[in-house]
């Protein structure tokens, strides 16, 4: 198979924080005072969790926002160390007197000129005090264009008429590159309604899935779409774990289990030549309920660990 026992997803999850933060930077360099800019992540069942949100004051000052525990949830109030990391990294508590979003909010002032600062202070709380994942996890507002990031450019001179590619999923087409192929897998997942999947720097994509992650890679051949998840970390006992996932596979259909190091990985491969978007789309649903439905069943078993503690698992649902 084509899939790489190299994967790293402590690796991918670092370059994906590393470019929405310079994606961040960018969007706050350019801000003005129209609307207030925020990055937010949710509970499934209680809504708003925690937020930073950025607001203009004039053409050069921004404050970043962290609200105080008066607005959030009771199960997700921010405890004493979270509010001393916030305060050494910057931030200034709450000024009942101030007679604005500061006597509510944490807030740390800043400017555009310097807005890198302000998007590593925004994402060091995101990740250090909200226990954010990966960005994947945030709310796709108005930052959608944050969040996924800048589209891979075509190689110069090749030879692809966009204008008339078929928009029609069941409809085959021949992908002349791998660059080609990348694209047409990029227009299925914008296609599909609730996700906004993440390029990290090698390429693949990434869609948040409950307690799992799921990737979506085009091999340098283009000779198909790979859909993989790391479902368990740290597995206690390779032989048992041999045997479990041998057993799965025997009565398993289309997915594959892998076992790579210490991580159990799903995967499935579509063969993209002719491409055919459906098809994606249906592996893409079909391994999002694999991975996630099995991901806590295996880690107990195994004597592991699932790729994330806590999330939501119908969040991913409304996908497909």
């Amino acid at each position: 198979m084509t899939f790489s026992p190299d994967f790293d997803l402590d690796r991918s999850t670092e370059q994906a924080w590393s470019g929405f933060e310079a994606r961040l930077s960018e969007v706050l360099s350019m801000m003005d005072a129209t609307e207030p800019l925020t990055l937010s992540t949710l509970d499934g069942e209680a809504g708003l969790s925690g937020y930073v949100r950025f607001v203009a004051r004039d053409s050069q000052r921004i404050w970043a926002l962290v609200p105080d525990n008066v607005l959030i949830p009771s199960e997700h109030r921010l405890s004493g160390p979270q509010i001393e990391t916030m305060l050494e990294s910057g931030f200034s508590p709450p000024d009942p007197s101030a007679g604005d979003d500061r006597a509510t909010h944490y807030w740390l002032a800043g400017s555009q000129t310097a807005s890198d600062q302000l998007a590593a202070r925004a994402v060091m709380v995101l990740r250090d005090v909200f226990g954010v994942h990966h960005p994947v996890f945030l709310a796709a507002d108005v930052l959608a264009e944050v969040l996924q990031g800048s589209t891979t450019a075509l190689e110069p001179g090749e030879p692809i008429d966009w204008a008339g590619l078929p928009v029609d999923e069941v409809t085959a087409v021949i992908p002349v590159n791998s660059s080609h192929l990348r694209r047409l897998v990029e227009q299925v997942l914008a296609d599909m309604p609730d996700i906004t999947p993440l390029r990290d720097a090698d390429g693949d994509f990434a869609i948040r899935v409950g307690s799992t992650m799921v990737f979506v890679r085009v091999p340098q051949d283009g000779a198909e779409v790979l859909v993989f998840a790391p479902v368990v970390h740290d597995v206690d006992g390779r032989s048992r774990a041999t045997e479990v996932l041998n057993d799965i596979n025997a009565h398993a259909r289309w997915v594959r289990f892998a076992l790579l190091r210490d991580r159990v990985f799903v995967t499935m491969s579509i063969l993209a030549q002719p491409f055919v978007g459906a098809h994606l789309r249906q592996a893409i649903s079909e391994l999002c309920k694999v991975a996630d439905g099995v991901d806590d069943l295996l880690a107990s078993s195994l004597h592991g660990r699932t790729t994330f503690a806590g999330s939501d698992s119908d969040d991913s649902e409304a996908a497909f």
